[in-house]
């Protein structure tokens, strides 16, 4: 199960909901069964999805807590069946729904079987574009909701070509599941911010750093900016600590990068024909796909001016 991803709808990604990590640890472990492909087979309401507690305890669970995966995950799957989620859809309507529409939980099998909401399968099933995947063992070591929300939607925003966000606080907590809650902004950013971005940081691919918008009027705080990529590209940051926009644009303007790329997988034929649209694609390409840059041993960094290799 630790090979399997967890693939979803940015729509779903980015929807409202309270949960806690293990029942969030469960929902993914469920997801992560689903071929989300568009040519999968038809999954409908009546297909069931079983985990056992053992699978989850490897993935989520240390040596010295395993001892309570049985109790969490039971505790977890009677608390999921009541969890609805909000979903935006156009011209502003929302559906409400609910993950699932049955768990049977098994204390004889050690496990637990799920089966999801009709409502929600479409956002979980056949996905073309528009969608969010991540590997199950890229959230193992978070043990924070928050931080699993927030390294969903990092992966979200950056497969939409977003590195940066900025929103009002009051946006954030609806996006975090959180709205109405840490009204106050010392507690949001200690209990929620703070600890998601450093889990975060610590234990997955990405690395985030966050700045604070001030009232034009009055006291306190109104937004946050959030700006994201992935550890790979860390040699390529600025003294803030964040992904260096004029750096990156250095590497697609060498000419050894042109020759050594120009035939990327992910490149668009106009992108593999036209010298503007490959630097313009590979930007996000290289945000996006860091690790696909490997033709010399620096990597990008190879392609940087000399005194910037050596810095």
């Amino acid at each position: 199960m630790e090979k399997n991803l967890v693939v979803q709808s940015n729509a779903l990604v980015l929807a409202a909901y309270t949960m806690t990590t293990k029942e969030k640890q469960l929902l993914l472990s469920c997801i992560s069964r689903i071929d989300s492909r568009p040519d999968a087979p038809n999954i409908t309401k009546q297909t069931k999805f079983t985990v056992t507690v053992e699978e989850v305890a490897k993935i989520f669970y240390n040596d010295s807590t395993k001892k309570n995966a049985f109790r969490d995950l039971e505790q977890a799957s009677n608390r999921l069946f009541d969890r609805e989620v909000l979903v935006a859809l156009e011209d502003n309507k929302t559906l409400r729904t609910r993950f699932v529409s049955g768990i049977l939980y098994d204390p004889n099998g050690d496990q637990i079987t799920i089966t999801f909401a009709e409502d929600v399968l479409p956002y979980l099933t056949q996905l073309k574009a528009n969608f969010t995947k991540y590997k199950l063992m890229e959230v193992s070591e978070l043990s924070s909701i928050h931080s699993i929300r927030l390294y969903e939607l990092i992966v979200c925003w950056v497969g939409q070509y977003q590195y940066t966000k900025a929103m009002d606080l009051d946006d954030f907590r609806y996006v975090m599941g959180i709205k109405g809650k840490y009204k106050q902004f010392g507690q949001l950013r200690e209990r929620v911010i703070e600890t998601a971005i450093d889990e975060v940081n610590e234990s997955t691919n990405y690395k985030i750093t966050v700045e604070y918008h001030k009232k034009s009027r009055g006291k306190g705080y109104e937004g946050l900016t959030l700006k994201f990529h992935r550890k790979t590209l860390d040699k390529l940051t600025s003294e803030d600590g964040t992904l260096s926009q004029a750096t990156i644009q250095s590497i697609v303007d060498n000419v050894q990068f042109m020759n050594d790329y120009n035939n990327h997988p992910s490149l668009s034929y106009d992108g593999r024909m036209h010298t503007d649209a490959f630097k313009r694609e590979m930007i996000n390409i290289i945000q996006r796909e860091p690790e696909s840059f490997n033709k010399s041993k620096k990597g990008l960094e190879s392609y940087l001016p000399k005194a910037k290799q050596g810095s």
